[in-house]
């Protein structure tokens, strides 16, 4: 697993998660699971490897994705963030905007869009990755 994708996927239904895990894992990548905000801050705060992309659901309990996503630009967060959700509207776009996430997708979501589109992250981080030294 060295030097493969890390992936931590921020999701409160436990059957989206683990789709998310399933569709997006792969030999040179490996996805982790949370089930809310709080947990995922908890996750990256004890992983000794840091995450590549943080993909989460928006209304979730405890912590939603936007403070989520504000948390993690506060913690000067250097890897991708996606947010899917079936609860984007106007106003929830905008803030997520604001705080630059890379993408944004709705729920339901197309699985190759969704592939498509995490492969487009991935090697943004890879090339800012790989910039600090191999």
């Amino acid at each position: 697993m060295k030097n493969g994708l890390r992936i931590l996927a921020v999701e409160d239904e436990t059957a989206v998660a683990q789709f998310l895990a399933l569709v997006l894992c792969g030999p040179h990548c490996k996805v982790t699971t949370a089930e809310n905000g709080r947990e995922a801050l908890a996750k990256m705060e004890t992983d000794s490897q840091h995450f590549d992309i943080v993909i989460t659901d928006h209304k979730m309990p405890n912590m939603t994705g936007l403070e989520l996503v504000r948390e993690l630009r506060a913690r000067d967060f250097e890897g991708k963030i996606a947010v899917l959700s079936a609860h984007l509207n106007e106003t929830t776009r905008q803030a997520y905007d604001e705080l630059a996430v890379d993408l944004m997708l709705t729920k339901p979501f197309d699985v190759e869009e969704l592939r498509r589109a995490v492969e487009v992250l991935a090697s943004e981080a890879q090339v800012f990755a790989g910039g600090a030294g191999n």
